[in-house]
């Protein structure tokens, strides 16, 4: 073998892979790689094109209209974080009552701008299902007791703001 030079391993895969039947294997993969496409294609736009009518022509539910009542509280001592704290307590036992889809209570944090007010101690916040829970939930007996008991024993002044969402 005088003359031949021994070919290394990437070369010889690289003239391999040029030689004749080599091309001729490639290009009859490129054409049956296309005639697959094809005979896709059709049936493919008749899946695809329903998936996205139906798609398009469906809507998001609305949400029904909520309820919110916000109660800002000023208690009678406001050092006493135990009576604060039997108020949120108290506040978040309402979420029983039927309608009642959140309640969120807390404390007043730094004001954002110089017209936010933050004299008071205690803000809490109810969500209800809808205006008629709303107005169930002012005559529930869980609710009347708890004016009664944790309200009125503690709180020096309570403002309530009623809020729809539509």
């Amino acid at each position: 073998m005088q003359g031949s030079r021994v070919l290394s391993e990437p070369e010889n895969v690289r003239q391999a892979a040029d030689l004749p039947e080599s091309r001729e294997l490639k290009s009859e993969m490129r054409l049956a790689r296309k005639e697959s496409w094809a005979a896709l294609g059709p049936l493919t736009l008749l899946l695809i094109c329903p998936a996205i009518f139906i798609a398009a022509c469906s809507t998001t539910p609305v949400p029904p209209p909520t309820a919110n009542q916000v109660v800002l509280i000023w208690l009678k001592h406001p050092q006493r974080a135990g009576d604060r704290v039997r108020l949120v307590r108290m506040a978040h036992s309402l979420r029983m009552i039927p309608g009642v889809l959140r309640v969120e209570a807390g404390r007043t944090v730094p004001p954002l701008g110089p017209r936010a007010h933050q004299d008071f101690d205690l803000g809490v916040v109810i969500t209800f299902r809808d205006r008629a829970a709303l107005q169930r939930y002012e005559k529930d007996p869980h609710h009347v007791e708890a004016m009664r008991r944790y309200l009125k024993p503690l709180v020096r002044h309570y403002e309530v703001y009623n809020l729809g969402n539509r």
